[in-house]
């Protein structure tokens, strides 16, 4: 996603930024856009643990100085086009909780990260490392390759230990076992899940995916170990170059440990600031308190409603099936079991082979079509395939019940010169080119994307989740800069966020929506349902006949104030279903009083111009590694 750009005034200890600066199914969904009500304001404790950290060599004021007081989540995508979107109704407050572990406790983990790790050569990146000219060490011997979640789970179930309550707290761990004696080399894994099309198992099979970092399976703890690697995904193997990615800018990265030294990659006075940044950049914004690429509430269903997520397979290549390689009871599983207060439905249709009109569409779209068409509307060929289906939506899409939500996806199972075309894009998740409300998913595939691991069911689910709310957790919004930012330049290091159990993460390694992602978004549809509620029942306090409703109102009445309870007891998930159960019946009684409740749409438009508003999709990141 969009990139602003801003600048460090003081990287190391304190920042100081400078900002940079609908049609037919598509509009149906804007409309139901509202803001306003009850604010959920909640203290959420932090806990900073320094494991293998001494007090002269991290010092917990300079990491504390680096880091936001509070927190409002906004929704992203409506700022690109200089609107505020819905008022999320959130509001965190930050307690900050500095722990050094003692040394029984660093005993027991480091013993038991030997104890697990298994021997193996040296990943590709950490003989990069060694061949670095600048490296202060080399990469010996075996590494221990050691299973991130399990590391995660021992973590997670010993912060007792230190006093920590992970129930109602989040944690981060950062881990130096470099200090040690009985340091050894290694790296974190996670290999449980290969892709469910292809069986490709990335986090086995690629070197890229040897991580230093990892959290989210279990609970609400993510550790942080730069005493591991070097890796690849954050680019903290290379001590050589300044530009990492080759965009023409330098790429702030966290080097190993013991490269914080004289002489090596960073000043050892560096490393406290370093660690702030990662507390503030990838743990509080990208993980555990971050904003919605889209707003969820667009995407609620109407009462008795289902959502639908409905799969359109376009075959453009005689040589495979598409079908063979999307799992249709996967994805919907994935999906129910993110969001079980909602009843989700599937269904799927193959155009085998492409019609013309789509046909045409993705290859203008691709660039191998130079002909004008909507997307001249518009200015960017990147528009073709919204501006097509968005036009021609009842042509593939059936008409699904009147209070159900219909997720519209498109994918295309592509022969090898479309592919080749594409520059490795698995997916988007479209807005509707008009005011940042989301409009339709595409997915992409073909001959080369399967052999290098990928199918389309995983790539599905993630678009998906954009379309029903969720962000990277390598970009996102800084609440109190005001800054929306992503893994470039002088936040490269947030690719870090990447190593975290999610689907939303490019590593693909989990395919399914962690603890984060659930924390996350039952907070904003907590919030969301019960401010609807609370709109409806206070539309239909004038009415009339109010009287006859007046049982069901004051029952979901209760349920807000329930759905408030169980909030802030960090209960989100029962929060958020007993939100949803409020806002049905309100939604009821006005159904009854056959009263259509204003919700408040953010009737602002923007105006047609899109030269400043993102729109790329999601690429495959280290294709070959």
């Amino acid at each position: 996603m969009h990139r602003k750009l801003f600048t460090f005034l003081s990287v190391a200890v304190c920042l100081a930024l400078a900002l940079s600066p609908a049609t037919s199914n598509v509009a149906r969904a804007a409309e139901r856009q509202s803001s306003g009500g009850v604010q959920f304001e909640q203290t959420i404790p932090i806990n900073l643990v320094f494991v293998g950290y001494e007090h002269d060599q991290v010092e917990a004021d300079e990491v504390l100085s680096t880091l936001p007081e509070t927190y409002a989540p906004v929704v992203r995508y409506p700022q690109f086009y200089g609107l505020p979107g819905r008022d999320l109704g959130l509001r965190y407050n930050f307690e900050y909780r500095p722990t050094y572990a003692n040394r029984k406790f660093e005993d027991d983990f480091f013993g038991y990260l030997a104890s697990v790790g298994v021997p193996n050569p040296p990943t590709v990146f950490q003989q990069g490392y060694n061949d670095q000219d600048n490296n202060v060490l080399d990469i010996t011997g075996d590494v221990l390759f050691i299973d991130g979640p399990s590391a995660e789970r021992w973590l997670l179930d010993s912060a007792h230990r230190l006093g920590i309550n992970p129930q109602r707290s989040y944690t981060i761990f950062f881990i130096n076992w470099h200090s040690r004696p009985d340091f050894q080399f290694h790296v974190y894994t996670k290999t449980d899940e290969p892709d469910p099309d292809t069986g490709y198992n990335f986090g086995v099979l690629r070197g890229s995916r040897k991580m230093i970092a990892w959290g989210g399976t279990f609970g609400r703890v993510w550790f942080y170990d730069l005493s591991a690697g070097p890796e690849a995904w954050t680019g903290n193997w290379n001590v050589d170059d300044a530009d990492v990615d080759g965009d023409g800018a330098a790429d702030y990265r966290m080097p190993p440990v013991w490269e914080y030294t004289d002489g090596g990659y960073r000043a050892p006075d560096q490393l406290a600031g370093d660690l702030g940044l990662v507390t503030r950049f990838v743990a509080i914004n990208l993980l555990f308190t971050t904003s919605p690429l889209y707003d969820p509430l667009v995407t609620a269903p109407g009462k008795d409603g289902q959502k639908v997520v409905h799969l359109e397979m376009f075959e453009a290549d005689p040589a495979a099936n598409g079908l063979d390689w999307i799992n249709e009871h996967h994805i919907l599983d994935k999906l129910q079991s993110f969001e079980p207060y909602n009843n989700w439905h599937s269904a799927l249709e193959d155009n085998h082979p492409i019609d013309d009109g789509a046909l045409r569409s993705l290859n203008i779209f691709l660039g191998l079509l130079p002909e004008n068409d909507c997307w001249n509307d518009f200015g960017f060929t990147f528009a073709q395939l919204f501006c097509y289906f968005d036009a021609n939506y009842s042509t593939y899409v059936p008409e699904y019940g009147e209070k159900d939500y219909v997720v519209s996806t498109f994918s295309f199972n592509q022969n090898e010169e479309q592919e080749a075309t594409g520059g490795g894009l698995l997916g988007f998740a479209d807005d509707n080119w008009v005011d940042g409300t989301q409009s339709y998913v595409f997915a992409f595939n073909g001959p080369v994307t399967r052999g290098l691991g990928f199918g389309f069911s995983d790539t599905l689910v993630h678009e998906v989740g954009h379309h029903i709310g969720m962000s990277h957790p390598h970009d996102g919004y800084d609440s109190e800069l005001r800054l929306d930012y992503g893994p470039g330049g002088l936040t490269y290091f947030a690719w870090s966020g990447d190593e975290s159990c999610t689907v939303m993460h490019y590593l693909a390694l989990s395919g399914s929506f962690g603890q984060f992602d659930m924390d996350n978004m039952y907070r904003w549809e907590t919030a969301g349902y019960v401010n609807w509620s609370l709109s409806i029942r206070e539309q239909l306090a004038g009415h009339p006949h109010a009287g006859s409703v007046r049982q069901l109102l004051r029952q979901a009445e209760r349920l807000e104030r329930s759905a408030k309870r169980s909030f802030d007891r960090w209960d989100y998930g029962r929060a958020a279903a007993q939100a949803r159960q409020a806002y049905e019946l309100a939604q009821y009684a006005a159904d009854l009083l056959g009263y259509a409740p204003m919700l408040d749409v953010s009737a602002l438009r923007a105006a047609a111009t899109h030269a400043d508003v993102p729109h790329q999709g999601d690429p495959i990141r280290f294709p070959n590694d």
